[in-house]
């Protein structure tokens, strides 16, 4: 499996130094590598939306999450999630595990 991050010329550019992009590039690694896990919460915890700053920009309770469609594990995308930034939507099923070796 490999994970693949995407960065605009803008913000190439708009960084300014070699520091300051490691630390973009790192961060989006991880967090598409969270996206592809999922969420790790249970009916006793919840998940948090934090921005760039490091502040809590909302908390979302396990039924915000939409689950798999095969497994019904909660996958990492919440139910106001456009369809069309989801992995593994499938129209008319619904969600299913973005990462197929990850469904139970």
């Amino acid at each position: 499996m490999s994970i693949k991050i995407t960065f605009t010329e803008e913000e190439i550019l708009s960084t300014p130094n070699y520091y300051d992009m490691g630390k973009k590039v790192h961060d989006r690694f991880w967090q598409a590598k969270r996206d592809q896990e999922g969420p790790q919460i249970d009916d006793e915890h919840v998940g948090l939306t934090i921005n760039e700053d490091g502040l809590v920009t909302a908390i979302h309770r396990p039924d915000d999450y939409d689950t798999c469609v095969v497994c019904g594990k909660i996958t990492p995308y919440l139910k106001s999630t456009n369809i069309n930034l989801r992995y593994g939507y499938i129209e008319g099923a619904g969600q299913t595990c973005p990462n197929p070796e990850n469904c139970g």
